[in-house]
């Protein structure tokens, strides 16, 4: 996400005014980070937009919506189970599309309406699908394993991608992105308890998650040289 500094003349001829390019809003004061979205904001000489918008309004939109989706997906989840009671069969099979609906809900509401960073959105989007893959795998399958032994690996790759390409699309501020690599490294560890508590029972794709996990880690503090030491230094207060 780029963001750029603006330069604009105002009526009393003075300063110019930082230009945040993804909440298109102008910031008269000092400040270098925008304080709608945290991000930092850099200089360019090209003229702003309109300054300081109304975001409640915005804001209200997004409730309106968010409340849409809170209100089907409680007309949903009641249905199902009202359906499930009536032609009870000795199974209660409304569970698992229940806990579809609610992880759906939980990913509009936390990735999709939550001004946060891509990167934190990466990782609870990673958290809240392999807790829908266990689940899954247990009211289907009976639990046989697949959602811990080969699902969670291809979620770490897949987080690691994306890490690395929005390192990419962001390369001027790639560093900012190397708080989720260790949280990703770190989260990749855990299925090393499972397998000791033999809950995993195949463990290659674990160990070549964390190989790789660990490789760009490791290649990512090597090549940022300066930059990734200082963000390290910066982000735990060293």
């Amino acid at each position: 996400m780029e963001f750029i500094m603006r330069e604009k003349k105002n009526e009393k001829g003075g300063r110019g005014v930082a230009y945040c390019k993804h909440c298109k809003v102008e910031i008269l004061d000092e400040t270098k980070v925008c304080p709608f979205c945290q991000n930092r904001i850099k200089e360019d000489e090209r003229k702003g937009e309109d300054s300081y918008p109304d975001i409640r309004m915005k804001r209200k939109a997004y409730r309106f919506v968010l409340n849409i989706f809170f209100f089907l997906a409680i007309i949903v989840c009641v249905a199902m189970l009202a359906i499930n009671l009536f032609y009870y069969k000795g199974e209660f099979w409304s569970i698992l599309p229940i806990g579809i609906v609610c992880y759906s809900w939980f990913a509009i509401r936390y990735c999709i309406f939550n001004n946060v960073n891509v990167g934190a959105k990466i990782m609870l989007q990673l958290i809240l699908t392999q807790v829908l893959l266990v689940f899954i795998d247990w009211r289907v399958d009976g639990y046989t394993g697949w959602s811990v032994n080969f699902a969670f690996p291809a979620l770490i790759l897949i987080a690691d991608g994306a890490i690395l390409i929005l390192m990419a699309a962001n390369f001027m501020n790639w560093q900012s992105y190397l708080l989720y690599q260790i949280q990703l490294l770190l989260l990749s560890l855990w299925p090393l308890i499972l397998y000791l508590k033999h809950w995993i029972t195949k463990p290659i794709p674990t160990f070549i998650a964390i190989f790789i996990s660990f490789v760009i880690f490791l290649g990512t503090m090597v090549f940022g040289n300066t930059k990734a030491k200082d963000e390290l230094l910066r982000r735990f207060h060293i």
